[in-house]
This record gives C-alpha cells, sequence and structure tokens, in this order.
C-alpha cells in the first residue's frame, strides 16, 4: 500500500522547506535589488550600472519606462556575475558552445562577428574615397581581422560567423585613393604565437607588432626587429571583453605585454582632448589601469575623441590615424618613426574633427579599423563634416 507523503515527516519538512526558501526568494530578492547599496560600475562586466528610469506618464505610455526598469533590475540583480557564471556553466554542460555572443574554445573565448551590413561599408567606402580626394598627403587603410576570422578552424562545426577575409578583399577592390595594406597574412601564419588576447577581443602586443610591421612597406619606414624591444610583463591577470560577457574562469587570464625601444625616439607629450578639454600627460602608459577590470586602457587610457602623441623622433613626420581601440596598442611602435601621431575616434565626435585639428599639417593619414567594429558602425562618414 502506496505511503501517503503527508505521513511521511522528512518528506513533509522537505516539501515545506523548498516551499518557504522559493517564497523567501520571491520576497527578498526585490529587497535586495531596491534596498541593498550597488556599485555605480559593474566591475566583472566593466560596464556602468544602468540608473533607475524616469517615471511619468510619457515614459510609461512609450514603454520606455519598462525597458530601462529591466535593465535596472537585471544589472542590480544579486550577485549578478555568479549567476552570470552559472548561466554559462550550465549552458557549457548541456552541450552549447556559444554563450552570449561568444564560443567558448578550450583555450580562448573568441566574440562571434555578426553579418555586414552592407549600407554601412558602402557608406564608409564612400567616406574614405572623398576623403582621400580632398586630403593632400597620401592616405592608407588597414582592415584588421577579429579572433573570430583567424581562429575560424576552431569555432565549432557550423558556427555561423562573418567570411572577413572575403570582405576585406572586398573592400579593398572597391577604395580609390588609398593604398591598402595586408595585415591578414602576417596575423593567421602566426596565429599561434599569441597574436589575440584569449579573454578579450583586442589584438596583443604581439599583434599590434605585426600590424606595425605591415604598415612600414606602405608608410615609408623601416621596422625595429622585435627581438630589439624590451618587454614588460607587466600583468598576468588581464580578463578582458570576452571575459565580462560569460563570466567564465575556464580559460587562462591573459598578459599585459609593454614594448619600449631604449635606442628609439622619446615621447615629450601625450594630449588627450575628451570633447570638452585638453590634458597633458608624459607616457603612452596609463599604469594606473594595470590594478583595474580594463587593463587594455594601459595603452593610452580609455576611447576619448582625439589623441595626440608628440615625440624627439628628427625630422617633421606627422601621422592622422581615424581608428578605434586597436591602435592604441599599435601607437606605441608607430611613435618610434614620427615626430607627431594624433588618433581621433569618430565614434565620440558629431562634430568636424578639423574643429580641433589641423588636417593641413599632416602628410599621411590611416584609416585603421578591427573588422567587428568596420562592419557595424556607421561613424567614418563624419570624416568629411564641415566646420
Amino acid at each position: 500500500m502506496e505511503q501517503n507523503p503527508n505521513k511521511n515527516p522528512r518528506r513533509f519538512k522537505l516539501a515545506h522547506l523548498s516551499a518557504a526558501v522559493f517564497l523567501l526568494a520571491i520576497f527578498l530578492t526585490p529587497i535586495l535589488i531596491f534596498a541593498v547599496p550597488k556599485p555605480v560600475f559593474l566591475e566583472d562586466e566593466n560596464k556602468e550600472r544602468t540608473p533607475f528610469p524616469t517615471l511619468s506618464m510619457s515614459t510609461i505610455l512609450d514603454k520606455s519606462f519598462m525597458t530601462g526598469f529591466e535593465d535596472y533590475a537585471a544589472d542590480a540583480f544579486p550577485a549578478r556575475s555568479a549567476w552570470i557564471g552559472l548561466q554559462t556553466r550550465l549552458l557549457l554542460a548541456m552541450g552549447q558552445k556559444e554563450v552570449n555572443g561568444v564560443y567558448i574554445l578550450p583555450d580562448r573565448l573568441v566574440q562571434k562577428v555578426g553579418e555586414a551590413d552592407t549600407q554601412k561599408i558602402s557608406n564608409s567606402v564612400r567616406a574614405m574615397n572623398e576623403f582621400a580626394a580632398r586630403f593632400d598627403g597620401a592616405t592608407y587603410l588597414m582592415l584588421i581581422p577579429t579572433a573570430a576570422e583567424i581562429y575560424r578552424s576552431d569555432l565549432p562545426i557550423g558556427a555561423p560567423t562573418l567570411d572577413e577575409k572575403a570582405l576585406i578583399d572586398q573592400v579593398y577592390s572597391q577604395v580609390s585613393g588609398l593604398a591598402t595594406i595586408d595585415v591578414y597574412s602576417s596575423l593567421s601564419a602566426n596565429r599561434d604565437s599569441g597574436v589575440y588576447y584569449r579573454m578579450d577581443h583586442h589584438w596583443t602586443s604581439r599583434g599590434a607588432y605585426l600590424g606595425y610591421s605591415a604598415l612600414s612597406g606602405q608608410l615609408g619606414f623601416t621596422p625595429v626587429p622585435i627581438d630589439l624591444f624590451n618587454v614588460e610583463h607587466a600583468s598576468h591577470s588581464f580578463r578582458g571583453s570576452s571575459y565580462s560577457k560569460v563570466i567564465y574562469d575556464g580559460v587562462e587570464a591573459d598578459t599585459i605585454d609593454l614594448y619600449s625601444y631604449p635606442a628609439g625616439p622619446n615621447v615629450t607629450e601625450v594630449s588627450i582632448f575628451d570633447g570638452r578639454e585638453w590634458t597633458s600627460h608624459d607616457s603612452l602608459y596609463f599604469r594606473e589601469y594595470l590594478d583595474q577590470k580594463d587593463k587594455y586602457a594601459t595603452f593610452l587610457g580609455q576611447n576619448q575623441p582625439i589623441i595626440t602623441i608628440k615625440t624627439d623622433a628628427p625630422g617633421d613626420s606627422r601621422l592622422i590615424i581615424f581608428k578605434d581601440s586597436y591602435s592604441h596598442s599599435l601607437a606605441p611602435f608607430l611613435a618610434l618613426h614620427y615626430s607627431e601621431i594624433t588618433l581621433v575616434d569618430l565614434r565620440y565626435l558629431r562634430s568636424s574633427f578639423e574643429n580641433y585639428v589641423d588636417l593641413d599639417r599632416y602628410s599621411q593619414a590611416l584609416f585603421c579599423y578591427n573588422m567587428s567594429n568596420f562592419t557595424e558602425e556607421d561613424v567614418i562618414k563624419f570624416v568629411n563634416l564641415e566646420k
């Protein structure tokens, strides 16, 4: 005869305990979300916490309040990072290889690159061609493949990812008045020598050196052999943007390497324009970030609209670069050959960069973008805004 579960004291107690825990979670979670102080900055995810949305009749009617509240509650959820990490491991245990846009491989995390936006690419090509036609100096283009392209053969079978090599070739065939630089070949040939971080989407200093070497032939300088650099292993605990998306510790943390060439010219000033004012610095390396989550910001700090680097290199050679953050670790190598380099990030400017930079002072201009940004952003068109 089957026993009535209500007459089994142990099962009865467990059932009530489970119900109590469930009810406690329901009532306690909102209290923790609203009452417990939360950090403004989510360190593991390297982002600002979403603020509480503005409550008004208009935000309720257009549904922006509920959307903002959902983002606020998600960011304020108790032990958020631990839950993200647990979710990642559960999905892996179920056989899933892609989590939150990141492929989790045995030795690295690789961010997925989505489909290319053909209209944005067309806008960028047109803008670069127009710039090259009006610029008095020489104009160059270097499109950098991402880790998803270089490690394509390591991705799960059938994993959808953009064919970056084919797209680079297509764009290079469409530009006019720009000399194109092939960095794909050297990155692909050296894929096993640590050219991309394992837990971040950027290339490493080693990868940036390959970009610098690829540029040398077209830009007209002789690259310093890599074995003549002093290499400082400044940090061995870098967990970057890919880690932040999945909070997964099953891959070894990265090392931040700082390259220096004692026999080369010295950096005399680094000037940064944040959109409001200029500040002056004396180094390309912002070492305070070595103790923070975003260790890649050791290279020239956080993304800013304009950065100008001055050196005591002989001559009067000046280069302007329209770029994303890949150029931050490229700049220390290029600074060995120019008296002045200006980096312009068009993502953070909505007025003409020429309001702050005299383009006539530069003899060379370089468009330098990784393929993820190049295919997803639509900012290169701002290069031709009138003053």
